[in-house]
């Protein structure tokens, strides 16, 4: 069996699947988780975090301009650091798709500021269901689905700050126990919760078989749509915080300030329009591109070939999204709360971000003529400190995220990762060597 898609996807389709990627969960979620670690410094935090975000990503945008493929950060790693190394990283890349729980359990509070009397798990459920419904039709039409709904996330995001931008008491902004409640360390904790966000377009890299033009277009979409997202992150969390006490926001969603500061009928709207659909368009994302890794795999031996089965109309790989739904719906109908599935999920998250990072480092001598004809130019010096750098910001990032998980946290992470290197260890080559 080969894994072949349709290339139908456009910059825009791309761009906005990046862009909703990152910022429905850090707008609209984790801001005022944000808030709580660090108070008047969320904005700072919110930049921070984006430029380091744009710092690791490169590596990546450039080995998607040298080497487009489905499955685009798996392929990277197997090609330059052999099967073993690439499915490591997709192993672990798998189990942090529990993430999706957090986009849905956010879409069910927005829902619940309209409706208090709903079930704010059965919510997260059952939006989980309709944009699983939407990606067996196709990533096309997913793509179009993203579009609508980013144009009304950012006209809502927008009318948040113009209506709260000249209400800011811009004095709070001032001194160490406004901007460092929890000093330094709640500061990177904050950057560190944000970073689940604001990194989240390098994934797009996944639907590099499916882009019309991706050497030119996957770096773009991932730089621009990261560029784009600090500007409203910054703005937005100047609102969030600097109107009501953080007390009031700290912790909450940004629903609290858009029902102070927004007329009734212009808050219904934002609601929809910006709460709502920020989510939705994260969750949309998730499913258009988490699969795309896992169908190579299965071709490549690593998983059971008939769980890749692409539907012959759709061209939807509709197996894997039933497992990707029943991925996310499990924390939610368990009751897992906010914060723990984004420490625990992030943690991860840090890991097996440095496997492509090591692979862009040791691309110029493994595959000198792919690195060659990458259409983003960078020197192999400029691409070895890129990737030095980047390291550097995921330990710092994973100590932090991981300081801040109990025990059987600990222990499911420790868990895993032991499975998953046996698993890689022991698998017979043979199986899977035409994956390198």
């Amino acid at each position: 069996m080969s894994v072949h898609l349709n290339r139908s996807l456009s910059f825009l389709d791309v761009f906005a699947i990046a862009l909703g990627q990152i910022i429905g969960s850090g707008i609209m979620v984790l801001i005022g988780i944000g808030i709580e670690f660090t108070a008047y410094a969320i904005p700072m935090a919110f930049v921070l975090s984006a430029t380091l975000s744009v710092i690791k990503q490169l590596p990546v945008a450039f080995m998607g301009s040298a080497m487009p493929a489905t499955g685009g950060l798996y392929v990277y790693c197997k090609r330059v650091l052999g099967p073993r190394a690439g499915f490591f990283y997709l192993a672990i890349l798998l189990i942090t798709h529990i993430l999706i729980a957090l986009f849905a359990l956010g879409f069910a509070e927005y829902a619940a500021a309209l409706i208090p009397q709903v079930n704010v798990r059965a919510v997260a459920a059952g939006i989980l269901v309709v944009f699983y419904i939407v990606n067996l039709f196709g990533v096309k039409p997913a793509a179009i689905v993203q579009k609508f709904m980013i144009v009304f996330l950012l006209i809502g995001l927008s009318t948040l700050i113009f209506f709260g931008i000249l209400e800011v008491d811009y004095a709070q902004f001032a001194g160490r126990e406004a901007l460092l409640p929890n000093g330094w360390y709640g500061f990177g904790l904050a950057c560190v919760v944000l970073s689940f966000s604001t990194g989240g377009a390098q994934y797009v890299s996944e639907l590099g078989g499916e882009m019309k033009n991706p050497e030119r277009d996957l770096p773009r979409a991932i730089i621009y749509s990261t560029l784009v997202a600090a500007v409203f992150f910054a703005l937005v969390s100047v609102v969030a915080v600097g109107i009501l006490p953080v007390e009031q926001t700290a912790g909450k969603p940004l629903s609290e300030v858009a029902r102070e500061i927004l007329p009734p009928g212009l808050y219904v709207a934002f609601i929809v329009g910006a709460g709502l659909f920020a989510l939705a368009t994260s969750i949309n994302s998730t499913f258009s591109w988490a699969t795309k890794s896992v169908l190579i795999a299965c071709d490549d031996g690593w998983l059971p070939r008939g769980l890749a089965v692409v539907n012959r109309r759709f061209n939807t790989p509709h197996i894997l999204l039933t497992c990707l739904l029943v991925l996310g719906a499990a924390p939610v109908l368990a009751g897992w709360e906010l914060r723990y599935i984004i420490m625990l999920g992030g943690g991860l998250v840090f890991i097996y971000d440095l496997i492509p990072l090591i692979a862009a480092f040791r691309l110029p001598e493994k595959l000198p003529e792919v690195f060659a004809r990458a259409q983003m130019r960078l020197s192999a010096t400029q691409l070895k400190s890129l990737c030095v750098i980047g390291g550097l910001i995921l330990m710092g990032q994973g100590a932090l995220s991981f300081s801040d998980i109990d025990r059987t946290g600990w222990i499911l992470v420790a868990g895993y990762l032991l499975l998953v290197g046996a698993y890689v260890r022991f698998k017979r080559i043979e199986e899977v060597s035409h994956a390198a």
